[in-house]
């Protein structure tokens, strides 16, 4: 389970106090598949990485798996972000000059992660398994989407965050992108949080919410 817990997080413009987010509270069960529709640019990337724990610099806490980072060292920490959490970023994160197969091997070879599936069984389900060998720069932004998910389905995690995963796409590699990621998820059976600004999108989703007035409403 996820929860967060009366969360707020604010920063000062010059000598104005400027609220993110004010008693946001969230509780999401395990294999639950959540989308959050957000308008572009307000501090989406900010909320994920609160929950991954990048940034702690909030009040009250956001506990992962009855897991609270505050009774851990920095380490632990990172150590735990690597065995429970992957991503799907927005703008990939793939290193150019390495292949698909490389791109998708790396952070299991370096941390010694478990797998859910062997790179050629996941690249099978992304449809690039006869493109393995090529570079990332070669690629078009259709094909580096599914390298992205490749890789944040290929080590066995517990929570994914998939921050705008569509963006970008024309509607049938959009519907295409969202089916494969509900695909994975019910394989897997891992808990996903996908922040989206696409309505049609958050449908394929268990629960959505909406942000409004600081906080979280749901749907």
């Amino acid at each position: 389970m996820i929860e967060i817990k009366k969360l707020s997080k604010f920063f000062w413009k010059w000598d104005q106090k400027v609220d993110i987010f004010a008693n946001l509270n969230l509780k999401i069960n395990d294999w639950d598949f959540i989308s959050v529709v957000w308008p572009s640019g307000s501090w989406k990337s900010t909320f994920l990485n609160m929950i991954s724990w990048i940034d702690r610099d909030y009040i009250w806490e956001i506990l992962l798996f009855w897991s609270d980072y505050k009774k851990m060292s920095e380490d632990d920490v990172t150590l735990f972000r690597w065995k429970n959490i992957s991503y799907i970023f927005q703008n990939f994160k793939l290193i150019d000059n390495l292949t698909i197969r490389e791109n998708i091997d790396l952070v299991i070879e370096l941390n010694n992660l478990e797998r859910n599936f062997t790179t050629d069984e996941i690249l099978q389900i992304v449809w690039l398994k006869n493109k393995s060998e090529n570079y990332v720069f070669n690629l078009s932004w259709w094909e580096s989407q599914r390298v992205a998910i490749a890789r944040a389905f290929v080590w066995k995690t517990k929570l994914l965050l998939a921050d705008e995963p569509t963006w970008s796409l024309d509607q049938k590699n959009k519907e295409k992108i969202i089916d494969l990621i509900n695909l994975l998820h019910k394989k897997i059976k891992n808990t996903v949080i996908m922040i989206t600004h696409d309505d049609e999108v958050a449908k394929i989703s268990d629960f959505i919410y909406k942000m409004d007035d600081l906080s979280l409403i749901k749907q």
